[in-house]
Order: structure tokens, then C-alpha cells, then sequence
């Protein structure tokens, strides 16, 4: 009788632990996804040409606390580059390691709809019409505070605004570098199928003017000064955008086409950039395909170098030129595409500069 009693107690305990984890389970989503490409490039400044075979995996972690409250966390593969997760496969067979690419809590009480508030290591709140990289490079999680509001203002018109600060170095002995952003969204449906956004940013940094480097000792493109032995930046950043995006949808296949100027007000000349680009997709899972292409020009002081686009024009500013990509989806979340850059390394007397991209790409 005694051992009856005693699994009965041991079974209502393991029951109500798994009752416990089931609840706790559906309350967590775990995800990642992973990226095989090779990397070619051909600079006209080099002796030789560069052949890579690298990779990105990233797995996440999200969490619903409460109806007001998640958690989201990520760790990805790279180099401790802010504005890449590339890991290159070299260095005769060694283990590669993860880093900390996301670690924020999202705020978006249920009683105000449409309010997101962000704080700790996360996403880029900025939206990019096209999804383009002419101030952002894709992989930059920037760390702080962010604030994201967007409605509906009648069946027509939709609107979103967001305001950041964003820390960007931490100094003891210096005032703290740091970023203030805003930007405000309009999207207008010009017919059942066509849509048209204009968008409008200002990114401006405190205290840049005077710093060394803010990466890696490199100022990927900006101007430097010497000051008693030290290369330091020559300008501040602060920079004033405005996109136009306009979206529809034919059948089966979706278009974007989208257009973008930049111009940092802190620095007197060299000090502006522009984007224009078009892409196309159509379909989901298995037999899906997208193709796109842009072509941008940024000059020195445009924009920061270390924050833009990593892999156009090797990552610097002083860059123009052109990328053309595709993909097709050979399964589904698995994809095969390709991106190719026709770039100049110098705006005014360029040199040539060529990228290719072959990614194999998969999520889970």
C-alpha cells in the first residue's frame, strides 16, 4: 500500500512539473538560421584577388514574460564587428565562437496598440524603404533606448514615428559619444494593389568630432585629423534623410521601387549620399523567387563608415557603384541566391572594385 502511495505522490508531482513546463514551453520560441557563402572580390588595388568561403549561424531566443513584456535574445557568429556576422572559414580547422547580437525586452502595453519600447541590445528601429543599407548596414544591433508608434489614420492612410538613443561609446575620462534619432513613416494605399511611403530621419551623434576611432583603429572612409599623434575624426555626424518608396503587387509577384538622399549637416563638404533601387519577388516556399537592384553613391563624410554597408565597396565611404541580386527558394526556407557589386572606390577618380556572392541560405 505504501508504494501506491508513494508513486501515486511521484506521478502528481511529475505531472504537475510537466503541466509546469508545457506552460512554460509555449511561452518560449526558439529559432536561428543559418548562411554558407562564398565570398569573391576583385580589387583593382590589390595584387591578388580574394576567394572565401564563409559562414553566419544565429539562434535566438524569444520570451512572452507578460501581455505587456517579451524578451528577445540572439547570438550569432563573426569577429565582434559591428556591422558584420561573417565568419570566415580559416585559421587550419579551429572552433569558431558565438557573440551576443540581441538582448533587449520589448514594452508594448496591450491598452496602447501600435507603442513598442525597446531597451538593451536589439534591432535597429529605423525602417529602410527597400530595405537598403545606405545608412545602416543590416547587421548593426545598435544598443539604448528606442520608442516605435505606428497607426492607422483612416482605410488610405497609415503613419509611424520613432525616436532613439542609441549609446555608443561609454568613456571614462571623455564625454560619452551617444546618438539621437527620429523618424516618421506615411504610407498612403494609392489603389488596392500600389502603395506609395515617404519617409523622413535624422540621425544625429554627440561628440564624435575629436574621438579616435570608433572601431578597430580604421575610420572606414571618414575623414581623420591628426591631433598630437592620434588620428581623430574630423566632423561630426549629423544627418538629415528622406526616402520615397512606392509598392504593388501584379498577380502573383510583388514590386518596390525606392529612392533616398542623406546629407550630414556637420561636415562642409563631401558630406552627401543618394540610393535608387527596384525589386521584384513572387511566391512563397518552394519556386519562390526575388530579384533587385540598386545603385548608390557616398561620399567621404556622407554618412558613418563603420555603421553603412560592410560589404559595398568594401565597407567604407567615398563609394559608388552598383548591386544586382536574386534568389531562388529551393525548398522551403531554403534559398539559393546571389549578389554581384560593380563598384568605384572613390567617387571623383575611382578604382574598380567587384564583389560576388553565392549564399546558401536556410531557416529554422
Amino acid at each position: 500500500m505504501k508504494k501506491i502511495v508513494i508513486l501515486a505522490i511521484l506521478a502528481a508531482v511529475l505531472a504537475s512539473g510537466a503541466a509546469q513546463a508545457g506552460e512554460w514551453y509555449e511561452k518560449v520560441k526558439l529559432g536561428g538560421d543559418f548562411r554558407d557563402r562564398y565570398d569573391g572580390v576583385w580589387d583593382e588595388t590589390k595584387d591578388y584577388d580574394r576567394h572565401r568561403n564563409r559562414i553566419r549561424a544565429r539562434l535566438s531566443l524569444k520570451a512572452i514574460i507578460t501581455d505587456d513584456f517579451t524578451f528577445v535574445s540572439r547570438f550569432v557568429t563573426g569577429i565582434n564587428d559591428p556591422a558584420s556576422t561573417n565568419r570566415t572559414l580559416t585559421d587550419a580547422f579551429t572552433t569558431k565562437g558565438y557573440w551576443l547580437d540581441l538582448a533587449c525586452f520589448d514594452f508594448h502595453p496591450v491598452k496602447v496598440p501600435g507603442l513598442h519600447i525597446y531597451g538593451g541590445k536589439m534591432k535597429n528601429s529605423f525602417y529602410k524603404p527597400g530595405n537598403n543599407q545606405l545608412v545602416w548596414d543590416g547587421d548593426v544591433t545598435p544598443e539604448g533606448i528606442a520608442v516605435n508608434f505606428g497607426r492607422n489614420a483612416g482605410e488610405k492612410v497609415s503613419y509611424f514615428l520613432v525616436g532613439s538613443w542609441y549609446s555608443v561609446m561609454e568613456r571614462k575620462a571623455d564625454p560619452d559619444i551617444y546618438m539621437l534619432g527620429a523618424q516618421g513613416g506615411l504610407k498612403v494605399k494609392a489603389s488596392e494593389k500600389v502603395y506609395v511611403l515617404f519617409v523622413a530621419d535624422y540621425f544625429g551623434y554627440e561628440n564624435i568630432k575629436g574621438s579616435p576611432a570608433l572601431f578597430d583603429g580604421a575610420f572606414f572612409g571618414n575623414t581623420s585629423v591628426d591631433d598630437d599623434g592620434t588620428d581623430v575624426y574630423a566632423n561630426d555626424f549629423r544627418m538629415a534623410e528622406a526616402f520615397a518608396e512606392i509598392g504593388g503587387k501584379s498577380g502573383k509577384t510583388s514590386w518596390v521601387a525606392f529612392g533616398g538622399y542623406v546629407n550630414n549637416t556637420a561636415a562642409d563638404s563631401f558630406n552627401t549620399g543618394w540610393i535608387a533601387g527596384l525589386g521584384f519577388k513572387s511566391g512563397k516556399g518552394r519556386g519562390a523567387w526575388k530579384l533587385g537592384g540598386f545603385y548608390k553613391w557616398v561620399e567621404t563624410d556622407a554618412v558613418i563608415g563603420l555603421f553603412a554597408d560592410s560589404d559595398f565597396g568594401s565597407g567604407t565611404t567615398d563609394v559608388k557603384g552598383f548591386a544586382i541580386s536574386g534568389g531562388y527558394s529551393l525548398a522551403d526556407k531554403v534559398e539559393l541566391a546571389s549578389t554581384l557589386f560593380i563598384n568605384k572606390r572613390g567617387v571623383e577618380e575611382g578604382t574598380d572594385y567587384t564583389r560576388f556572392f553565392i549564399d546558401l541560405k536556410m531557416k529554422f
